[in-house]
């Protein structure tokens, strides 16, 4: 084996890489091609033996190509032609060949750093080591899933006072939803104010799907009514759109893949961070509603369990079975929600909350799955911060939100329930 060939049966990520390599090489040879890059064959290397095995895997990469026309055309382009000078950093940048290829770079002061692995960068530079970047090119080696990247980036000649586009291309479904979290939040408080940032996110369903070459990794998804105040947690102000909406006529699926493009706004993670600080002053919950949301908690922790034992026996009568609980509950729900002072510390807790879950649509079986297990945990996270008399701007740094996150199958809510048990106690 070459000192850097990527090993693709123990590291499933870097043979994504290579993967999308070959998609962009395909796109390339096509007469009327969204995108051209004439180092991604290089890049991908040998993948004939892959698909032979694998040989509906040829025809999946629309997704992958549209995604990177969308960033180049509607995004890249006009930054790099609007700052003279800027800063773009690529996360888990792989085997991307823009420093090469994207021809906007030239115009103005670019520096253009690219964060992965050693073996990536390695092997990147390996290949490409008589190739000339159309702007200063600089590669970090770094697990961006570790607190430290930002460091390492820093001691490559990052400014925290250029112009900054992050890009989170392909990359946060395969990442815990919270280290998600700590890194958007890093790269808003790391840069000046007319930063960017662009992200895909899928929905809840392809996450519980788990095949293919690329969902079989993905951890987690949002619905797309949930993506913006997700981002604005952590000091973005996005918007999004399907994937599907910018699909020049390719097959990327319908309704499962987001697009998310914002810019930095430090006062949306001011209004959070001063809630929570020592010195600012706890908004709480009126006394009364306790005795409410107690008696609510034991309702849904009941109907919890009798909810997942229908679902498991027959799905369709599980749904029957939440539909008509949730109608029931309506009201007290209702009230409850009433007694936060703040209308956005409900969106804190769970956007799902703002919204009726009978008029959600619902297609497939995984969608149908994810809409129980992500209105059910909203209900426990509203009883649990109205009995326990908190905003929901402190929920995201307790055990019971944190534990709560990793629950996205429906045979998992009975586990939430013991950890609200335990938080509430015998009150």
């Amino acid at each position: 084996m070459d000192e850097y060939e990527i090993d693709d049966k123990t590291s499933s990520i870097p043979f994504t890489a290579r993967l999308m390599a070959y998609y962009r090489a395909i796109e390339s040879t096509r007469e009327n091609a969204l995108i051209t890059d004439p180092f991604a064959e290089r890049l991908a290397g040998d993948m004939e033996s892959y698909f032979n095995k694998h040989r509906r895997a040829r025809g999946t990469g629309d997704y992958t190509i549209v995604r990177t026309h969308y960033i180049d055309n509607y995004l890249l382009a006009s930054w790099c032609n609007e700052h003279k000078e800027s800063q773009i950093v690529l996360f888990g940048a792989g085997l991307d060949a823009r420093a090469y290829r994207f021809e906007p770079l030239k115009h103005g002061r670019h520096r253009l750093f690219e964060i992965d692995f050693d073996l990536i960068n390695k092997y990147k530079s390996s290949i490409l080591k008589d190739e000339t970047p159309l702007c200063e090119l600089v590669r970090v080696s770094a697990d961006i899933s570790e607190l430290r990247w930002i460091t390492d980036l820093e001691k490559t000649g990052f400014s925290h006072e250029t112009p900054t586009f992050w890009l989170l291309e392909g990359l946060v479904y395969y990442i815990d939803q919270i280290k998600v979290e700590s890194i958007l939040k890093t790269t808003s408080t790391n840069c000046p104010e007319e930063s960017q940032m662009f992200a895909d996110v899928c929905v809840p369903g392809l996450s519980l799907a788990q095949f293919g070459p690329f969902m079989t990794h993905f951890k987690w998804g949002l619905n797309k009514e949930d993506v913006p105040a997700f981002f604005a947690r952590t000091g973005w102000n996005v918007v999004c759109a399907f994937a599907d909406d910018y699909d020049q006529g390719r097959d990327v699926g319908q309704r499962g893949l987001i697009f998310v493009n914002g810019k930095r706004d430090l006062s949306l993670l001011d209004i959070l961070e001063n809630t929570i600080s020592e010195d600012a002053p706890v908004k709480k919950i009126p006394p009364e509603f306790e005795s409410l949301s107690i008696n609510f908690l034991r309702d849904v922790i009941a109907e919890v369990h009798v909810i997942v034992e229908s679902y498991k026996g027959n799905p369709d009568d599980g749904m029957v079975r939440y539909l008509q609980f949730i109608n029931r509950v309506k009201p007290t729900v209702e009230i409850m929600m009433k007694s936060f002072s703040e209308p956005l510390s409900i969106g804190h807790i769970s956007s799902r909350l703002l919204r009726d879950p009978a008029t959600v649509v619902l297609h497939t079986p995984d969608e149908k799955e994810a809409h129980i297990v992500g209105y059910l945990k909203a209900l426990m996270f509203l009883g649990f911060c109205v009995a326990k008399g908190i905003a929901g701007e402190h929920l995201s740094s307790m055990n019971i939100y944190i534990e709560g996150q990793k629950i996205n199958k429906i045979n998992q809510l009975c586990s939430l329930v013991q950890i609200i048990q335990q938080e509430i106690g015998n009150s």
